[in-house]
């Protein structure tokens, strides 16, 4: 028996794994943490995203002289040698069957032959109370939003329509033959929507039922009548415009007919290149089953017989409701190419970013400024670590909110890491925000444990006024206090401190368009 092992299965795979280890997370963010990795599709991108969902793993390499079954822990995920490597999920090993699945089957194989393709690699995961995405709840309800977009516009539409006829404003002529064109415009836009990967968790559900194979077909030469036209596209036009022709000139059926009776050869094609290259697509085949069901229900109504009922004016109304779709799609198939676009130079964009070599030299060809002990920053974590994370904020500013908890968490994760925090305030007494930085900055020459405490409940929104600051944390300016503000304004008009929050790695400001998150991941 041959292991299936699929190509393109990666993102899938760690979704089910954690499905399975009951962590959770949405799969557009398990994609988008992947394919901005820039090692992806490696063990270390599936690594780094789980460890970012704070998912303890760890990867090892089984001398196979050594493996023992008995020894290993399930589930698992193994890395294969195929062309490309890739992985599988592996749930047991049971009786000389290994049990595993990807992102096509459940299947078991022989013991031996999971042998002959593993090469030793296996990476374990284990979830606890903090793993899981950030925000799943957010990231979930938009998600599913997205994909009601277009269920959500075709009931609407079936809504009006039905109101429409309820009230006798529209009557609905031969309706076997208008829900067959209507299913046709429905399972047209899902093979359109492969194309700009607008509908890829749809087209998978339907290609994973027996041997279909949708993907590999839709981009095959075959299923293109030009370079820049492809039969999706011409069945969207046939079913769109015939289905507009039924529905709003109904005499115009006698001519729709033979229209349908022309495409019929195109079935046979369609089947027999499936047949041949025994990839199936399901929606395609759909496609060519809707077809003999348009010329069945001809038939059996015999619009076939009455050509009295065919006028001139008819070709030209029908040549009309063919061209509107056409019109229609020639302004959004740019729009969706540019979206589809976008979404590559995205990842790419990503990958780049997160490379660490590249975030290191565009890091240490920033100038460098020290950050001195006299400045008195506010400390978090470890007041002896090698790194030191300088961040420069102003009270009031929503997106310092962000930095200094990801400093904190930073602070907390990592013991060689010491974070500094200094304020960028105006020079004006008035301002509440330098208000806020100078009584903080009191405290700290009081009391920096207290500064650190009154800090985090000011960020973290616990303490939102000013007076209440002052209540809880009472502190006198002092002649110290007053003379290290100066100096942190000072120093960061020295530093070029232009926004907040801006931060600093061992002195070297992190160039944009890096943020703090992105040196927290690049440097862990």
């Amino acid at each position: 028996m041959k292991l299936n092992i699929s190509r393109s299965g990666t993102d899938y795979i760690v979704f089910t794994l954690l499905k399975v280890i009951k962590v959770r997370a949405n799969n557009n963010t398990i994609s988008d943490m992947l394919r901005s990795h820039p090692d992806y599709p490696s063990l270390l991108s599936i690594s780094d995203c789980l460890t970012k969902l704070k998912v303890i793993n760890k990867a090892y390499k089984i001398k196979k002289s050594e493996y023992d079954p008995t020894e290993l822990i399930f589930p698992f995920l193994a890395s294969v040698n195929d062309s490309k490597r890739k992985f599988i999920l592996v749930h047991s090993i049971k009786n000389g069957q290994v049990y595993y699945q990807d992102d096509i089957v459940h299947a078991n194989v022989p013991e031996n032959n999971f042998l002959k393709i593993w090469d030793g690699v296996v990476l374990h995961a284990k979830g606890d109370i903090g793993s899981g995405e950030a925000n799943y709840w957010d990231n979930r309800i938009k998600y599913i939003l997205n994909l009601l977009i277009f269920p959500t516009v075709l009931l609407v539409i079936l809504w009006i329509a039905f109101t429409l006829y309820k009230n006798g404003l529209i009557t609905i002529p031969f309706p076997g033959l208008l829900f067959t064109k209507l299913i046709g415009v429905v399972v047209s836009i899902i093979l359109l929507s492969q194309g700009f990967s607008l509908g890829k968790s749809i087209l998978q559900n339907f290609c994973k039922v027996g041997k279909s194979d949708c993907s590999k077909l839709l981009r095959s030469d075959a299923a293109k009548l030009t370079s820049w036209l492809s039969w999706s596209e011409i069945g969207f036009f046939y079913f769109t415009g015939t289905f507009c022709a039924i529905l709003l000139q109904p005499t115009l059926t006698y001519l729709l007919v033979w229209l349908n009776l022309l495409c019929l050869p195109y079935s046979i094609y369609s089947i027999s290149y499936q047949y041949k290259t025994n990839k199936w697509c399901v929606l395609c085949s759909t496609v060519q089953i809707l077809l003999w069901g348009e010329f069945l229900n001809a038939v059996a109504l015999a619009l076939f017989g009455d050509f009295r009922a065919i006028h001139l004016l008819d070709f030209i109304n029908l040549f009309f409701y063919l061209v509107v779709p056409i019109v229609v799609w020639s302004f959004l198939k740019p729009l969706l190419n540019y979206k589809a676009e976008a979404v590559g130079v995205k990842f790419q964009l990503q990958s780049f970013k997160n490379n660490p070599r590249l975030f290191n030299q565009a890091l240490y060809n920033q100038a460098r400024y020290a950050v001195p002990d006299n400045l008195k920053p506010i400390i978090l974590g470890n007041a002896d670590g090698e790194i030191v994370i300088t961040v420069v904020s102003d009270p009031f500013c929503s997106p310092c909110l962000l930095a200094h908890s990801i400093a904190r968490e930073w602070a907390i994760e990592e013991q060689n890491i010491k974070i500094k925090m200094l304020f960028h305030v105006v020079d004006d007494e008035t301002d509440l925000g330098a208000k806020v930085a100078s009584h903080i900055l009191a405290i700290n020459e009081k009391d920096p444990v207290l500064a650190e405490m009154a800090l985090e409940e000011w960020y973290s929104g616990q303490i939102k006024d000013f007076n209440l600051l002052t209540e809880k944390y009472t502190a006198e300016k002092t002649l110290e206090s007053l003379t290290v503000e100066q100096m942190q304004k000072d120093w960061c008009r020295v530093a070029d401190i232009t926004y907040t929050p801006t931060v600093f790695i061992n002195g070297y400001k992190i160039p944009m368009p890096y943020k703090i998150e992105d040196a927290k991941y690049l440097l862990s």
